[in-house]
């Protein structure tokens, strides 16, 4: 038997799947539809080959502004990331692109490339906002960032399935009913003693968050719908999950916000399932 080979995402993303997908898809369910109120980057529904139809939600408005647009203008979102890709790749460039991104003057076709090549030329990929909802994260001094035609054209043939929408959590589960099966990858509880990354947004993700999310599932779970979160290991979050009836499976996991690849640790994440 051949190992399957995965879609790499176009998106470059803190806690991006990809990575884990044979061990995350050996616990996510079939099912008709699946929805995912944290989608980031898109590793799951890219490579899922076991639902029929996608409901792709997050916070980020200017991430799904990206999906749409590449969804309704394939061409003239791509084509206007390649000219930045291919006259901007330099520090004066990265900045003016930057400028323009949070001064709000760029049309919504715009603003999905201008996302899109901050994401490839920013430091680790990293799309951070400050209070003010202003992109605030530096040059990555990448000598020659990688434009993902292939990755852009794998996302346009499965684009007609999905629905993409701007919204917290709360909204997205609370969707979800019989034959949907409801992935959730939240920004992760800090382990003891570190500080984590939970920037979900400019708010951050609170421990209040943690808990509501899991009611939130175990609520669409009654409503007949499979539930699967993704969650470092930490103590409290085993304990939360337990304690509403969730069956726990461990997986590795790579940690790679550091920029070294010699520097990133493994460690395991929970998967609970309802």
């Amino acid at each position: 038997m051949t190992s399957k080979t995965w879609q790499r995402p176009f998106l470059k993303w803190a806690g991006g799947k990809y990575t884990q997908l044979a061990d995350l898809f050996a616990h996510i369910p079939a099912g008709k539809r699946l929805i995912e109120p944290f989608v980031g980057g898109g590793s799951v529904f890219l490579n899922s080959d076991k639902h029929a139809d996608f409901l792709l939600a997050d916070v980020n408005p200017d991430l799904i502004n990206l999906y749409q647009m590449l969804a309704l203008v394939p061409d003239a979102v791509e084509n206007h990331a390649r000219w930045m890709f291919e006259h901007m790749g330099h520090p004066d460039g990265y900045e003016l692109i930057r400028k323009e991104f949070n001064a709000q003057t760029l049309d919504t076709t715009e603003r999905a490339s201008a996302f899109l090549y901050l994401n490839r030329h920013c430091y680790n990929g990293l799309m951070r906002y400050n209070l003010a909802h202003q992109f605030n994260v530096g040059w990555g001094k990448y000598k020659a960032p990688y434009f993902p035609f292939n990755e852009l054209k794998a996302f346009a043939d499965m684009a007609h399935n999905c629905v993409f929408m701007t919204s917290g959590f709360r909204r997205t589960i609370d969707l979800a009913g019989a034959d949907d099966v409801v992935y959730c990858d939240p920004p992760y509880e800090p382990m003891p003693g570190t500080a984590g990354f939970t920037a979900y947004a400019a708010g951050g993700f609170t421990w209040d968050d943690q808990e509501l999310l899991a009611e939130r599932c175990v609520e669409a779970h009654k409503r007949g719908a499979r539930v699967v979160i993704s969650n470092a290991s930490a103590p409290k979050i085993l304990d939360l999950y337990r304690e509403h009836g969730f069956n726990l499976e461990f997986i590795k996991a790579r940690r790679s916000i550091s920029c070294k690849s010699s520097t990133r640790e493994v460690a395991k994440d929970v998967v609970a399932i309802l």
